[in-house]
C-alpha cells in the first residue's frame, strides 16, 4: 500500500490524519492519527532490487482510553484485508495523552 491510499484509507474515520507529524502552527486535539513508514527489508539479488514492501507505523493518540476507535481501526483494516500489529500502549504524562501504535 502507498503513501497516498494509506492516507485515504485512514481519512475513512473522520479524524485528523497526516504523514509523520501535523504543522507545528496549527493545534490540533486528541483523538488524531499520524503515519509514516518504517525500515523495510529490500529483496534484493544480482545487484537489483526486485521488491519493495511498504511498512507503516500507525500512531493513535487519544486523551482517553478510547476502544470504540481502536476496534473502528481495527474494522478498517480487516475489511480491507490489511494485517496488521499492535503494540504496547503508552500513556504520556507529560501531555496527559495514550499513544497506541499500529504496524501494518
Amino acid at each position: 500500500m502507498k503513501f497516498k491510499e494509506l492516507f485515504d484509507l485512514l481519512k475513512t474515520l473522520n479524524i485528523p490524519v497526516a504523514y509523520d507529524h501535523f504543522d507545528s502552527n496549527k493545534e490540533i486535539n486528541p483523538p488524531f492519527l499520524a503515519y509514516r513508514e518504517v525500515s523495510i527489508n529490500t529483496f534484493k539479488a544480482d545487484n537489483k532490487s526486485f521488491y519493495r514492501p511498504y511498512e507503516y507505523e500507525i500512531e493513535l493518540v487519544t486523551e482517553i482510553k478510547d476502544i470504540a476507535l481502536e476496534e473502528q481501526i481495527e474494522e478498517l483494516f480487516n475489511n480491507n484485508n490489511i494485517p496488521y500489529d499492535k503494540s504496547d500502549e503508552v500513556w504520556d504524562d507529560d501531555e496527559k495523552i495514550y499513544h497506541n501504535f499500529y504496524n501494518i
